[in-house]
C-alpha cells in the first residue's frame, strides 16, 4: 500500500512539474519573434490554461500532501510578472485631482444600426461623451458628419483618418497615419499639447486574426462535443488563421516600437486593439518602455473581447511610467454594441 501511495505521489509530482514547464514555456515564447516559428508562438495563448492547472495543484497538495505545495508555488512565482500582466490584483485607489482620463474602444462601426437612436444621435457616442474622457482613441470607425457634430458639440477636437478616430479635449497639433506592414497595416499617430509639453498618442489596430463567424462557430461546436476528432477539426482552422496573423502582427509591433524609440523620453500614450493577450510578443515588446494601465491599476482578467467562445483582453492602454501613474483602470461591460468593450484609465502626472 505504501508503494502504491508513493507511486501516486511521484506521478502527481511529475504531472505538476510538466504543467510548470508548459507554463514557463508559454511565457518564454513571447521572447521569440513570431515569424521565427508562428506555430510555437501559439503556445502563449494557452498561458491561462497552464496557470489554472498549476493553481489546481496548489489546492490538490494542500488537501492531500501539504508539504508538496511549494512545487506549484515555485511554478507561479517563476513567471510572476506574466501572472500580474494577465490577472492583476490592485488595491482600489481613488483618482487624484488633475488626472487625464483616457478611453480606448473598438467601436465596430459605432455599433451600426443597432446604436442609432430616435433623436438622431448614436448610443455609442453618447456613452463615450458621458465618460467625460480627455482622450478617446477609437478603432473601426468611419467619417460621419453626424458623429463629428456630436463630439464637437461636446467640446472635443475631432480627427478621423482611415478607420481611426481621435477625440481630445487637449489641443491636437497634428494627426497622421503610420504605415505598418501587413494587410491591415496602419495606425494613427497624433501630437497633443498639454501645457508646455507635447504628448505622442498612438491609436492602433494591429493585424486581425480574421476569425470569421463560421470558423468561430465550428470551434465552439467542437469544444461542446468533447470529441477528439471534432476538436481537432474545429481547432485546425483557428490555429491556421492565428499562425498567419502572428508574423504580420510581429512586424507591425516592431514598426510601432521604432516610433516609440524615436519619441522617447518625451511622453507617450499608446491605445488600441492589439489583437493579442497580455502574455504575447506584442504586449511584451510594447511594454519595454511603456507601462500597462490595467496591470498597474486594474483587477481580474478584464476581458475586452466578449464574443461567444473567445473571452480575452486584447484592448490595452499603455503610457510613459516616468510621466504618469494610473488609477482606477477598468473595462466597461454595460455597453455591448460592439464585440469589444471599452477600457478606461485615469492618469495622474507624477511630481518631479
Amino acid at each position: 500500500m505504501k508503494k502504491v501511495k508513493l507511486f501516486l505521489v511521484q506521478l502527481f509530482v511529475a504531472a505538476n512539474i510538466a504543467a510548470i514547464l508548459l507554463l514557463w514555456a508559454s511565457c518564454a515564447v513571447t521572447y521569440l519573434p513570431p515569424d521565427w516559428h508562428p506555430r510555437l508562438g501559439l503556445l502563449a495563448l494557452a498561458f491561462p490554461l497552464f496557470l489554472l492547472a498549476d493553481l489546481l495543484f496548489v489546492l490538490f497538495w494542500l488537501i492531500f500532501k501539504a508539504k508538496r505545495v511549494w512545487i506549484p508555488i515555485v511554478g507561479i512565482l517563476g513567471c510572476g510578472s506574466f501572472v500580474r500582466d494577465y490577472v492583476p490584483v490592485n488595491w482600489p485607489t481613488p483618482a487624484v485631482d488633475s488626472t487625464l482620463t483616457v478611453v480606448s474602444y473598438n467601436t465596430r462601426g459605432y455599433g451600426g444600426k443597432d446604436a442609432a437612436l430616435d433623436d438622431g444621435s448614436n448610443a455609442v457616442v453618447n456613452y463615450l461623451i458621458a465618460t467625460n474622457a480627455d482622450i478617446l482613441c477609437l478603432q473601426e470607425t468611419s467619417p460621419r458628419s453626424t458623429i463629428k457634430e456630436q463630439f464637437e458639440q461636446a467640446g472635443y477636437e475631432y480627427r478621423n483618418i482611415k478607420e481611426f478616430t481621435l477625440c481630445s479635449r487637449l489641443p491636437i497639433l497634428e494627426a497622421d497615419t503610420l504605415a505598418l506592414p501587413g494587410s491591415s497595416g496602419h495606425c494613427m499617430k497624433a501630437l497633443l499639447l498639454e501645457g508646455a509639453d507635447t504628448i505622442l498618442v498612438i491609436n492602433q489596430h494591429l493585424e486581425s486574426n480574421q476569425l470569421s463567424p463560421d470558423v468561430r462557430n465550428a470551434y465552439i461546436e467542437a469544444i461542446e462535443k468533447h470529441h477528439s476528432d471534432s476538436m481537432r477539426k474545429g481547432l485546425q482552422p483557428v490555429a491556421d488563421l492565428l499562425t498567419v496573423a502572428l508574423p504580420k502582427r510581429g512586424l507591425q509591433v516592431d514598426s510601432v516600437q521604432r516610433l516609440i524609440d524615436s519619441w522617447l523620453p518625451r511622453p507617450i500614450i499608446l491605445c488600441g486593439d492589439f489583437n493579442d493577450t497580455p502574455v504575447s510578443y506584442t504586449h511584451r515588446v510594447l511594454t519595454k518602455n511603456l507601462r500597462s494601465a490595467y496591470r498597474e491599476s486594474g483587477n481580474g482578467v478584464g476581458f475586452t473581447y466578449h464574443d461567444k467562445g473567445f473571452p480575452v483582453r486584447i484592448d490595452h492602454i499603455l503610457f510613459s511610467p516616468d510621466r504618469w501613474r494610473s488609477f482606477q483602470t477598468s473595462v466597461c461591460d454595460t455597453i455591448t454594441y460592439s464585440d469589444h468593450l471599452p477600457i478606461c484609465t485615469h492618469l495622474a502626472r507624477k511630481t518631479p
